[in-house]
């Protein structure tokens, strides 16, 4: 028997976290991605009590899962710079407190940047920084769920082994993993001549144990490009065939497959209708 499709999207929050769940309803998703603030801030007023209530006491009703919050894109817990790092850290403990409140399962991060220092002293950085998190965190339930990226510039996360050394050095069950498919494709890992040989990487490097979400998007760079643009589903570089391997394979179908596509305001349905199909051949 074919087991259920997990589905979801990053949708808007401008008009409340209800509304996002009410269009994730509309849309019949079972899972959600959200951010919790401004994803290009530092800081945001705290979180509304009643609106946060009003949301959690829905999102348990609904019976949905997992709710996915996406932290901010200025954090950089690789930096080598520790006034940077320190703002990162605090920036993170309260994306994870945030993450708390709103009930979520999840809390997806990306690796940082070592901007020059190296890759091994970035990671080194990293763990540093996500152990420190972890601590002043632990007695929240989130976990952490470190993206893959790119590999553009000196961002780390490209290579699997990055991430694996960071989990493997901190040994938290806490720590998990988020592969976003356009990020592998663009970092040079072939999903469509190659999807067995990228997953037994990804398992030796990292373990397919920790793999707890997938962020399901088509890419408009070439293989190996690191360009981070997202594509329509079916329509960039990977292609039809590399996704619809990736969400049928069995060491990767029932996990929850989270859209992050452009024009979400106009074409999403697009988007989610696309992945049915794809699923259903």
């Amino acid at each position: 028997m074919n087991s259920p499709l997990h589905i979801g999207a990053q949708l808007p929050t401008s008009k409340g976290f209800e509304a996002a769940l009410d269009q994730a309803q509309s849309l019949g998703l079972n899972c959600l991605q959200l951010f919790s603030k401004s994803p290009r801030q530092w800081k945001a007023a705290p979180l509304d009590e009643t609106k946060t209530r009003n949301f959690t006491q829905k999102w348990r009703e609904s019976g949905f899962g997992p709710l996915v919050i996406h932290d901010s894109y200025l954090i950089n817990l690789a930096a080598p710079v520790d006034e940077t790092r320190e703002k990162s850290v605090a920036a993170m403990i309260d994306e994870i407190e945030r993450a708390h409140v709103l009930g979520a399962d999840f809390l997806v991060t990306h690796c940082g940047a070592h901007l020059g220092s190296g890759e091994e002293a970035g990671v080194e950085r990293l763990a540093q920084s996500l152990q420190i998190c972890l601590e002043k965190t632990a007695d929240l339930g989130v976990k952490i769920a470190l993206e893959n990226t790119c590999a553009q510039g000196t961002c780390l996360g490209g290579p699997f082994w990055h991430i694996g050394k960071v989990l493997q050095k901190l040994q938290n069950p806490r720590l998990v993993v988020c592969f976003d498919s356009c990020h592998a494709h663009a970092a040079g890992h072939d999903l469509g001549e190659n999807l067995e040989g990228v997953l037994s990487d990804f398992d030796a490097q990292i373990g397919l144990e920790n793999l707890a979400v997938i962020h399901f998007n088509d890419g408009k760079g070439a293989l190996g490009k690191h360009l981070d643009r997202h594509e329509h589903i079916g329509e960039g570089q990977l292609g039809k065939a590399a996704l619809r391997g990736l969400l049928n394979h069995p060491k990767t179908r029932d996990l929850p497959f989270i859209l992050e596509t452009p024009e979400v305001e106009t074409q999403i349905a697009k988007n989610i209708a696309a992945v049915r199909e794809l699923r259903a051949v």
